[in-house]
């Protein structure tokens, strides 16, 4: 059975690991899946499990949700960010939750922190001592890392503040708030589902699931100040552009403006045809250039009066 990951019984406040593979699933125990290894639809039908469940539990694309099919069992579908090494945190990981008959069942595709931290605590014999706590720890776990992960974005908002460019780094992370967005909101609804619901599993841990509840409304609302304090510093970072595209345009009026009337003198002057004055003088050139400068210095005088170069932009 490639396909089952992690196998443990919760009996009398203790977790064990039971050995050989399990061909019947029972109560009170946890399998942990691989849900694109072979077998594993094989494995769950024969235990049982109607078809449209597990098509949901296996299913390839999906979004946080709770489904309850009757007074016990229930799916639950969660996400998380992916902090494996060499990863993008915001390519979210999924995490499958099926409560049948007594028996967790849970599957991933990609190998998730909080899955494994969970693991190693029942390991070390001081983890989560019924199925009702070890669902408690994954939803408080994928909390966990997004608040981790949240905590490192606010660190890079703080460095973009005295940013003077929209940098691809700042647009990456706004896209990467945006991903994590589209998953986070609805899996506070599927969390305050699985808090209202009749499970028992659910019934048995209301008060700490209340906190869990209350902990992703308030990475929801982080995420939200967050996209919107990244929308603020690319709309100062625009005006800051804008701004210093129409000082420079305001400059280069203002130099062809002075430049106009000898370029108009200097292009007459500059024509082909005869009847140039001056053209037998040797000083005439010099008069002129004379005259260029004394054109520019009034030029110069009268913007300065008018305060042009005071009124810029």
């Amino acid at each position: 059975m490639d396909f089952l990951i992690d196998h443990w019984r919760f009996s009398d406040d203790q977790a064990t690991q039971p050995e050989g593979s399990p061909q019947h699933i029972e109560a009170g125990h946890w399998y942990h899946c691989q849900r694109d290894a072979a077998g594993v639809r094989d494995w769950l039908i024969a235990n049982t499990i109607p078809a449209s469940i597990v098509d949901s539990l296996l299913a390839e694309d999906t979004r946080p949700l709770f489904e309850q099919y009757d007074e016990q069992n229930f799916l639950l579908i969660l996400r998380g960010v992916n902090l494996n090494d060499n990863s993008d945190p915001a390519d979210m990981l999924s995490v499958r939750i099926l409560y049948y008959n007594g028996a967790l069942i849970s599957s991933r595709k990609i190998p998730s922190k909080t899955i494994n931290t969970l693991r190693n605590a029942l390991l070390d014999g001081n983890g989560a001592k019924s199925l009702a706590e070890l669902v408690l720890g994954i939803i408080d776990g994928l909390n966990r890392n997004i608040d981790y992960y949240l905590d490192l974005v606010e660190d890079k908002i703080s460095a973009f503040d005295d940013e003077v460019e929209l940098s691809e780094e700042l647009m990456d992370t706004h896209k990467a708030l945006l991903k994590i967005k589209r998953f986070i909101k609805p899996q506070q609804y599927a969390i305050d589902d699985y808090l209202n619901s009749s499970v028992p599993l659910a019934g048995s841990k209301h008060l700490r699931l209340r906190h869990s509840v209350n902990t992703i409304t308030r990475i929801n609302e982080t995420l939200d100040f967050y996209l919107s304090e990244l929308e603020i510093i690319k709309g100062e970072l625009r005006q800051y552009h804008a701004e210093k595209m129409n000082q420079n345009t305001y400059l280069f009026s203002v130099i062809a403006a002075i430049f106009l009337p000898t370029s108009f003198l200097t292009g007459l002057l500059g024509v082909n045809v005869g009847g140039i004055p001056g053209t037998e003088s040797p000083l005439a050139f010099g008069f002129f250039c004379v005259g260029l400068v004394a054109i520019f210095a009034l030029e110069f005088w009268i913007l300065r009066r008018l305060q042009f170069f005071s009124n810029q932009p």
